[in-house]
């Protein structure tokens, strides 16, 4: 059953390539005791409890030490490229850190792979053998088997030896019996792997779909979770939006399925929402957009959400739901309450489903809730039971933050739970007695300085019209500070307010120095603000300028 050298015209010679008895239907043959001894090691339960890596180390290791050869290596067939790549060895470790791929078909290994049978050379040098590194580590004799799980080929395995060596049928039956054990033990491995990979993927993709970074905004603390899913990421995602008018977006979803089309899906929803988030959307009417979107992708799908938008001026929360869980309300004093929603249908479900919009006031400490069903979902558990849990774990929490790690402490199982859980609290925070704001001075941080001070302003108990007046005053001065007081550079300046005995108190401090008007028809700031503040004073200094401004206020509401 011999063949010709893979380089020879057929006359056979030292560098005689052969196929061993076994590699066809015949019966192969059985190693000797002794041999039989290492062969069991390599049938090792433990072995399919490794990684690949240290997997693939044990075994090179083991059969080494069976045929007491100088080296054996693991090729794997890269289905894409149709080529063996080496994946380790044992001796010969240049073979792995030079990345050798060798064709199908092509070559020592490349031949065992296509003809899927035990191949023996007696002289490399005079063979047609691809790896170069053999010849140049003085590689004389070599053996290789195909490794074959249900049918398919799956690598090579592959052993030399430095002195030539007559390798054996029964050597050949060990190698092949080793191929046999590591073959399906291999592949299981490279199965995990390939999800442990899958999933780190989706974790990574999912993550990167979720905001960066919260935003910040005056008076509104926020703070959310995202625990990926202990086997399989799903589609879960939270949003935070700073919205026009000082308003805030609130959103939470839930893909139903999991892996990277969850993932990829609960994206495109996110953007979506956000979208019209942005553009003005009321929530009821955002959830019926995002409906008709789901309707129009490609292997659409299902997803559970719920968005809101809140006023922290007015404490007003105006919220519509998908068929997602009751968001929760964790009082100033500590009591947890639902908020009941119309339990609208998932999106997906209806093509053009009509959705509800709740409306709920939040007072100053009170905290908002949206979460995800892993948080509260238990198999073999009914609903109630989970969402009993989460009042009782909510109950006291003093902030955004607290609530999140009570929830995170007290509910997310270690290493994660069988679906993913996500969940982001917003607290509408106690009003103070006084304002203090440092701003960059970029006219871009106008609107926000107009709206935190509005809602101060507000929680103080002013009337609407001194609360407009009051707002423009202070808006002149924060403009002048930021146009005047520096030169083109990053540079910063503060707000501080107080009342005592109906008596408001405005300051607008800068660091740099006041420069006169540009141009024509400027300079009228200071104009404006007497006209709507009793006193205004303007305070230079050689650390900066100081813009005081004081008003009596008339009765409260």
């Amino acid at each position: 059953m011999n063949r010709p050298s893979e380089h020879s015209d057929g006359s056979g010679g030292p560098g005689e390539g052969q196929v061993f008895l076994g590699s066809g239907t015949e019966a192969p043959l059985l190693p000797r005791p002794d041999q039989l001894t290492h062969i069991y090691q390599l049938s090792d339960p433990a072995l399919s409890e490794l990684g690949l890596d240290r997997l693939l180390n044990e075994l090179l290791t083991r059969v080494r030490e069976v045929l007491s050869v100088d080296t054996v290596a693991i090729l794997l067939v890269d289905h894409e490229t149709r080529e063996l790549v080496a994946r380790a060895a044992k001796g010969i470790e240049e073979e792995v850190e030079a990345g050798v791929r060798i064709p199908l078909g092509k070559g020592f290994a490349g031949r065992i792979a296509v003809e899927r049978k035990p191949i023996y050379i007696a002289d490399v040098d005079h063979a047609d053998v691809l790896n170069p590194i053999l010849r140049e580590k003085g590689i004389q004799s070599l053996l290789g088997v195909p490794m074959i799980v249900e049918s398919e080929i799956v690598g090579v395995l592959h052993v030399g030896s430095l002195r030539p060596r007559v390798f054996t049928n029964e050597d050949a039956a060990v190698l092949q019996l080793a191929a046999v054990q590591a073959g399906p033990a291999i592949e299981r491995a490279r199965l995990f792997e390939a999800l442990e990979r899958e999933h780190r993927d989706a974790v990574a993709l999912q993550r990167s779909l979720l905001p960066e970074r919260l935003p910040e905004v005056f008076g509104v603390r926020v703070a959310a979770r995202y625990f990926p899913a202990r086997d399989e990421v799903g589609g879960d995602w939270y949003d935070v939006i700073e919205l026009q008018n000082g308003l805030i977006g609130i959103a939470i979803g839930d893909v139903v399925g999991h892996g990277v089309r969850a993932a990829a899906l609960m994206g495109q929803l996110r953007t979506a929402l956000r979208a019209y988030a942005l553009e003005g959307y009321e929530p009821a009417r955002a959830l019926e957009r995002l409906n008709l979107l789901l309707g129009s992708i490609r292997g659409r799908g299902m997803a559970t959400v719920a968005y809101g938008i809140f006023d922290p001026e007015t404490g007003v929360l105006r919220l519509a739901s998908a068929g997602h869980p009751p968001p929760l309300v964790v009082s100033d004093a500590g009591d947890a309450r639902f908020i009941e929603t119309s339990g609208d249908t998932p999106l997906g479900v209806i093509d053009y489903a009509t959705f509800h919009q709740t409306e709920a006031m939040l007072e100053g400490g009170d905290t908002l809730l949206l979460y995800t069903d892993g948080l509260v979902e238990v198999r073999g558990e009914s609903l109630d039971a989970g969402l009993g849990r989460l009042l009782e774990t909510s109950q006291s929490a003093p902030s955004a933050e607290d609530l999140c790690r009570q929830i995170s402490d007290g509910m997310v199982p270690r290493g994660g739970g069988s679906d993913d859980i996500a969940f982001v609290a917003v607290q509408q925070a106690p009003a103070s007695r006084t304002l203090h704001l440092h701003l960059p001075a970029d006219p871009s941080v106008l609107a926000r300085m107009r709206h935190a001070l509005r809602r101060w302003l507000h929680a103080q108990g002013l009337a609407e019209d001194e609360i407009g007046e009051i707002t423009l005053a202070c808006g002149e001065a924060c403009a002048n500070a930021i146009e005047h007081a520096y030169a083109p550079r990053l540079a910063s300046f503060e707000l501080e307010a107080g009342e005592s005995a109906d008596l408001l108190t405005v300051a607008v401090r800068d660091m740099g120095k006041w420069r006169a008007p540009r141009g024509r028809n400027r300079g009228r700031g200071i104009t404006i603000m007497e006209a709507l503040m009793d006193d205004v004073q303007v305070n230079p200094s050689p650390n900066g300028t100081e813009v005081l401004m004081r008003r009596k206020l008339g009765s409260k509401r």
